[in-house]
């Protein structure tokens, strides 16, 4: 009886695993079914390998190939338009999402997509109307999409409308549940320095401490602050530069010039000196305090005393064109023969070169000063000075 039980839970166990495997390939053929063909081209899998090697235009033309080979292959339209927009092929790109955005068998995700897609190929071509048209128009399928409601901030930012943007950024930092509040204080810094050149100080101010109260590290907040506080008061206006400084010190170096002036309208131009001088102490590869002491010392008749600070400078950072001019200016000082050293000058000034380079960390594109929100990707406070150190530092220095 006992054997009979065991064959019995044996045969069970085994017709479990047979009806298993043949579920399992039952399942198998169903999925074969449904897969969409497109997927079963040679061209898919040939544009899915070059878009992850980043070879943009193998890409295209793969992907192209399959939407002539089946043209229902929406998944791939949606992907075929927006290559083409970031290879340049806007053109294309816009008869593919247009062609999208008309059919009558997509989603309303689809649709949504679709129509977010076109506003970005129209940002890109410069027809901002449009654009502004296809974001609203997703909007009003989808409220709360967040493809569109990207698309119509970044639009809002190149029309400097900093107010509409600082709306629509706030309702992207809620459906996201992201903490975006240093992106929401450059934008209140952009709506105040507005106000400040209209001559609207009260708005100017409001703004710029509404800056500060999102995020500490808004360092043109406190730019405009001291700028509107120095029209009265030259302490306080020092003040606000200080507490930038010890809020965001990598930033210190935006401050020297005004401070200089500051220092020097409230009597005690020492306090510069001084401020380089801790500057320095905190990080011995700060380039540019070095070189504000460099200059006060030229000024002051310390040609040697500059030189020196200059050289310990290059070691730091020795791509950067304005050591090499002060340098050449302090030679000159020092007795070097001075028509050489002017001609020098006069033709590094007007080289085509990055006389104070900063880069972008999100894109890598390159300005000669410190840009709050880049040109190029257009995210902000992302500009970083690029620092290049000498392999080996000159012996005795």
């Amino acid at each position: 009886m006992t054997e009979t039980a065991l064959l019995a839970v044996l045969l069970a166990g085994i017709a479990g695993v047979l009806a298993g495997r043949a579920w399992a390939a039952a399942l198998r053929r169903g999925d074969l079914r449904d897969r969409p063909g497109f997927r079963s081209s040679p061209h898919y899998f040939l544009g899915l390998h070059a878009l992850a090697a980043g070879q943009l235009e193998m890409a295209v033309t793969e992907l192209s190939k399959v939407a002539r080979e089946d043209p229902d292959a929406i998944e791939v339209l949606q992907v075929l338009g927006d290559l083409l927009r970031e290879a340049g092929q806007v053109e294309r790109a816009i008869q593919v999402h247009q062609a999208l955005a008309a059919r009558a068998d997509l989603t309303r995700a689809e649709r949504a997509h679709a129509l977010a897609a076109l506003g970005a190929d129209f940002r890109k071509a410069g027809f901002l109307d449009r654009a502004t048209r296809s974001f609203e128009d997703v909007l009003a399928v989808d409220p709360k999409n967040i493809h569109a409601l990207i698309g119509l901030q970044k639009l809002q930012e190149d029309q400097r409308r900093w107010r509409e943007a600082y709306e629509i950024q706030t309702r992207l930092s809620r459906l996201r549940k992201t903490d975006d509040s240093l992106v929401l204080g450059h934008l209140q810094a952009a709506m105040g320095q507005e106000a400040s050149r209209a001559g609207r100080s009260e708005d100017a101010e409001k703004a710029f401490r509404t800056a500060l109260s999102l995020d500490r590290r808004v360092f043109p907040a406190h730019l405009g602050l001291a700028e509107l506080a120095a029209r009265t008061d030259a302490h306080r206006a020092a003040a606000i530069l200080e507490s930038a400084i010890q809020a965001v010190p990598e930033r210190a170096y935006l401050a020297f010039e005004p401070l200089a002036r500051l220092y020097t309208a409230a009597g005690d131009p020492s306090r510069f000196t001084a401020l380089c001088e801790r500057i320095i102490a905190h990080d011995p590869r700060d380039w540019r305090a070095r070189l504000q002491l460099a200059r006060h010392a030229r000024a002051e008749g310390r040609p040697e005393e500059g030189h020196a600070l200059l050289l310990r400078a290059l070691e730091s950072n020795p791509q950067v064109l304005l050591l090499h001019l002060e340098i050449w200016r302090t030679l000159g000082a020092l007795g070097v023969k001075a028509g050489a050293v002017a001609d020098y000058v006069r033709t590094a000034e007007s080289a085509v070169v990055y006389r104070d380079p900063h880069v972008c960390t999100a894109c890598r594109y390159r300005a000669d000063d410190m840009l709050w929100r880049c040109p190029h990707c257009h995210e902000w406070d992302t500009f970083v000075e690029e620092r290049v150190g000498l392999t080996a530092a000159p012996h005795g220095r």
